[in-house]
Formats: structure tokens, sequence, C-alpha cells
């Protein structure tokens, strides 16, 4: 039964092989809504740089609309004609120039998505998307706007010089906040008295465990991005504390990698049904972040992967990873940090792994859409 309509303003793009917490969630909401998932604006750059924009959808050589079937429902994909990039851009002047352009082909495409909508009541959700967020709001006709924050946006390379600004007013003008993360939850409170918190999840249909091996692989990974948020100096002592093991990373690499052991290998990104297959060949899973202010706001999706898996995890201490407790194991330096990893490799067993598998069931992308879901509907009451 179709409760509702939502219109997902996002950032994360609907054709990039990656996880994003953003399309699992709407996908599973298709189930009880009308959803429609409004792409990422890719730049005139993009049409030349970006191997995943679909070209033809945004020069209009083929439909904008698409129909795709998910595992629970129908979602509708739109592709808006190119904007302007801005943020090379350190000029006022010309930032409201260029601003103003993109205003006006961004006001054409919210009449398209709204046209489709017809004279229905609906729920906007802003993904992560502050900018285009404030430079659309007085087009959106909609009943309610939330904006769903996964990260801290001043670390983002994308809007790490504007965004901030962006975000503060946004965030201000929406009806509600969800976050990812408690630290993420605090901060946008302060903006933002109506705000929640909805961890990420893990999808159960690919992250499944196969029996454990009774020999070790000597092997141990990462899946994830590679960026500045990587412990590189770790993961150098690490490889070379044990190099009779071999560091495999499996995610886009975004940053200049520095020159590392032999027995670290960067494999790029793969498509998530693949990451299984690479994942249970693992003896232990890593989250090897900094710890800074911008790496505090982050609930890594990866975590509930790993556990899922059934895989022992060494992190940093770089965020409250409370929930984890007696899950997971942290070092707060690079030797506690070599040091646990040891541990977990020694006393893995497969009540261990059982333990880790039923933790990350109750933490499935559709328990988390659920609480999404719920979320939706008690501001849909309040303003009812």
């Amino acid at each position: 039964m179709i409760d509702n309509t939502i219109i997902c303003h996002s950032f994360p793009a609907w054709d990039t092989p990656y996880v994003k917490s953003t399309i699992e969630l709407m996908t599973r909401l298709t189930k009880e809504h009308r959803v429609i998932f409004v792409d990422y604006h890719y730049t005139l750059k993009d049409l030349f740089t970006n191997k995943y924009a679909p070209k033809k959808r945004l020069l209009g050589l083929k439909s904008r609309w698409r129909n795709i079937k998910t595992d629970t429902g129908l979602i509708e994909v739109y592709t808006a004609p190119p904007v302007l990039p801005t943020n090379w851009i350190n000029n006022q002047v010309l930032l409201n120039l260029v601003t103003h352009v993109n205003r006006f082909i961004l006001k054409g495409a919210v009449k398209s998505v709204m046209r489709n909508v017809g004279h229905t009541e609906a729920t906007m959700i802003n993904a992560f998307n502050p900018a285009f967020g404030l430079l659309t709001k007085k087009y959106w006709k909609v009943k309610q706007s939330l904006y769903y924050c996964y990260d801290e946006i001043s670390g983002t390379s994308w809007a790490g010089k504007y965004g901030p600004t962006y975000e503060t007013q946004y965030a201000k003008e929406v009806d509600g906040i969800i976050c990812t993360s408690s630290h993420l939850k605090q901060q946008k409170a302060k903006l933002n008295p109506n705000c929640h918190l909805v961890p990420n999840g893990v999808n159960l249909d690919i992250f499944q465990a196969q029996a454990p091996n009774k020999n070790t692989n000597q092997a141990i990974g990462y899946v994830g991005a590679i960026d500045n948020r990587i412990d590189f100096e770790l993961i150098q002592a690490l490889a070379k504390d044990m190099d009779n093991y071999d560091f495999h990373f499996y995610g886009p690499v975004k940053t200049t990698l520095p020159s590392m052991p032999a027995n670290v290998h960067f494999h790029g990104a793969i498509p998530q049904e693949h990451l299984p297959l690479k994942v249970n060949k693992l003896d232990a899973c890593l989250i090897p972040f900094v710890k800074n202010e911008l790496t505090a706001a982050i609930y890594p999706l990866k975590i509930n992967e790993y556990l899922a898996l059934g895989k022992p995890v060494i992190s940093t201490d770089f965020a409250d990873l409370s929930d984890f407790t007696k899950l997971i194991s942290v070092g707060k330096d690079s030797a506690a940090f070599i040091d646990q990893i040891k541990k977990e490799l020694l006393y893995n067993n497969r009540l261990k792994a059982q333990k880790r598998i039923k933790f990350a069931k109750g933490n499935s992308w559709d328990h988390r859409a659920a609480e999404f879901n719920l979320l939706i509907r008690q501001t849909n009451l309040a303003y009812s």
C-alpha cells in the first residue's frame, strides 16, 4: 500500500557502484511509499571526466526518467540537466553569478519532478545536499522537508569550501534532521532541535558469512573509500610488523597514496555484490581511521558488513564506538592497534563469529528503514 510520496534530493549518485546509505534506505522505503529519487546533480565537467555519469540522460538524448525495479519495490530515478561546477571558485561575485545560473537550471528540473508528482502532498528528503537544497527550497511544493546528514561536510573535498555555510543555513530551514552518528546528532541539534539518529546498516541479502576456514589465509583487509581518513602511517607500521600477512584495501582511491610495503594491495572500487567474496577470505577486518574532529562524526558503514560476515574487527579510537562494545577491538595507538589484531587472530573462534553475525542482523537496512519511516510519520503528524 502506497502511503505517501517521498522525493529524495540526493547527493549520492544512483549509478556509482559504491554502497550508499541513501540508496539502501530509499529502495526499502518503496514498500510503503512512492519514492522519486532526484539523482546527483552532475556538472558539465562530469560529462568529460566521470565514467559513471549517465551522459545521454544528462544531455536529454535519453529519457531523464527511469523506473527501476528493486527487491522491495519500484523507485523512480530522475536525472537533471548538468549544472556548472562551483567548488573551484574563489571570487564571491563569480560564485554568485554561477549560482544564479545553476538556480535557473535546477528550477526547471524541480518543475519537471513536481509535474510528475501532481497534487499529492510529498515529503522532501535532502540527502546531504544542502547547497542545492537552499537553491531549490522555494520551488519544491512539499508538506515537509527533512535533511539526511551522514558525514561532516567541512571535511569533504567537494563541499569543504562552501558546504558548512550552506548546511548551517539549510539545517535551520528544514522541519527536521536525521543523522547517522551520535556525534553528528549532537552537532546538528545546535542548528535544529528536531534532530534524530538513524545509524548505518547492512544489506543482509548480500553480506552473508561463509563457513570459516580452519586454516588462516594470511590476509587482513579494509573496505571503503581510500582518502584522508586513512591513517597511512599506521598501515605502514602494521604491514612491516606483520610482514607474513597481506593487506587488501577495496574501495575507490581518492587521495595520493604514499609508498607502501609490498604486502599492501589497493584494488580499487568493486561492486557491492562482489565484496562478501573478498571479505570472506580475510582473517580480520580493519577500520584504520585517523582521529580528528572530522572522523569523530563517522558511523562506519563497513562495521556492520564486517560483523555480518562474522569477521574480527579492529579499529582505531576515532569515534564513539560504544555500540560495538565486546564485539570489536579498539587500539588507541599504533602499538595497541597491532597488538589487538594479533589477539583477535589468536583467539578468534566460531562462537565469537556467531555473536558478531547475530548482532549485525539487528542492524539490517530493513530495520534502519523502519526507523527512518517512523521519523517521517512523526514529522507528518506534527504538520497534519
